[in-house]
C-alpha cells in the first residue's frame, strides 16, 4: 500500500504551500457582500443537473483515468444513524480530481468544501462552485466572518462538509502532511463526526502503463471519529486532530516507527519526505 512514485516532482519547502499557479480568466470581489452559500432556486437547479452529470460521466472517468478503487464503505453504513445529522469528511489533497473521488466514495451525499480563492478565478471556477466550493477570503476580517457563517450554516443544517486540512495540494505526495486546527474546532463546536479519508497510490499495470504516467489511486474511508465530550473544548480539538492524523497515516500504510510517520503537526517543523 505504501507506494512511493518516481515522477521527479519538486515539492515546496513549507508543507502548506501551494505548488500550482491558476491562470486567471476572471476576477470577483470576495468581500462581505459576496454570497458564500448560494441558496437560490437557480443555483440549486444547476447543482442538481451538475450532480447528475457527475454521476453519469465523471465518476466512470475517475475509475478509468485514476484507476480509482474505494475501500471502507462499510464504515459509513455502520454509522448511518450517527451520520444522518451531517458530518465532516477530511482527506489528503494530492491531485485535481481528488474531491470528485471523495464525492464518489460518500455518494449519495453531495457536500460543500472550503476552497482556495484563486481556484474560482480559473477556468474551472464555475464547476468548483457547483461542486460545493466556498471560497476562502484572505483580505478582510468582515469577509472571514461571512465565510465562517456560511460554514456554520452548512453544519447547522445537517449537511456534509469536506476539508483538505493539509492546506494545499501536492501532486501524488505519498505521506500525510500536518492537519490544520480549524477543521477540528468546527467538529467540536457543532458536535459533528469526522470521517477520515485518504488517497494512496499503486503502480499502473498492463496496458494502463502505456496510457497513464501517474500512479493509480486507492481511496480509503476510515473509522468514524467523534469528539470526546469529557474533555475541554481545546483538549477535545487536539485529541480529535491527533486521532485523525494517526488513522490517516495508518490507512496509507505509514505506521508508528516508520521513517515518515509523524506526530508533530506544527507546519513550521515538518520536513518534506520527497
Amino acid at each position: 500500500m505504501y507506494y512511493r512514485h518516481k515522477l521527479n516532482i519538486e515539492y515546496p519547502e513549507r508543507c502548506d504551500e501551494h505548488m500550482i499557479e491558476v491562470k486567471r480568466v476572471r476576477e470577483f470581489a470576495l468581500d462581505e457582500n459576496y454570497t458564500y452559500l448560494d441558496k437560490s432556486a437557480r443555483f440549486k437547479f444547476m447543482r442538481c443537473i451538475y450532480w447528475l452529470l457527475i454521476n453519469v460521466i465523471v465518476f466512470p472517468l475517475c475509475r478509468i483515468s485514476h484507476g480509482l478503487r474505494i475501500y471502507g464503505k462499510d464504515n459509513l453504513k455502520e454509522y448511518k444513524k450517527e451520520l444522518s445529522g451531517g458530518a465532516i469528511t477530511i482527506s489528503n489533497h494530492v491531485f485535481y480530481w481528488d474531491y470528485l473521488c471523495v464525492l464518489r466514495a460518500i455518494r449519495p451525499h453531495l457536500s460543500y468544501f472550503p476552497a482556495w480563492k484563486d481556484n474560482f478565478e480559473g477556468s474551472s471556477g464555475g464547476l468548483i462552485r457547483l461542486s460545493g466550493g466556498i471560497p476562502i477570503p484572505v483580505d478582510s476580517m468582515r469577509s472571514m466572518v461571512k465565510f465562517n457563517k456560511a460554514i456554520e450554516q452548512v453544519l447547522e443544517e445537517g449537511k456534509w462538509l469536506h476539508f483538505f486540512p493539509e492546506g494545499s495540494m501536492w501532486f501524488c505526495y505519498p505521506d500525510i502532511r500536518p492537519l490544520k486546527k480549524a477543521v477540528f474546532s468546527y467538529a467540536v463546536k457543532f458536535d459533528k463526526p469526522i470521517i477520515p479519508i485518504t488517497m494512496s497510490f499503486r503502480p499502473r499495470k498492463g496496458l494502463f502503463k502505456l496510457f497513464f504516467k501517474k500512479p493509480a489511486v486507492d481511496l480509503h474511508i476510515g473509522d468514524v471519529l467523534f469528539p470526546n465530550k469529557e474533555l475541554s473544548k481545546r483538549e477535545a480539538e487536539a485529541d480529535l486532530r491527533a486521532r485523525a492524523y494517526h488513522i490517516m497515516q495508518v490507512m496509507n500504510g505509514i505506521n508508528p516507527g516508520d521513517p515518515t510517520y509523524n506526530t508533530d503537526q506544527d507546519p513550521n517543523n515538518y520536513q518534506k519526505t520527497m
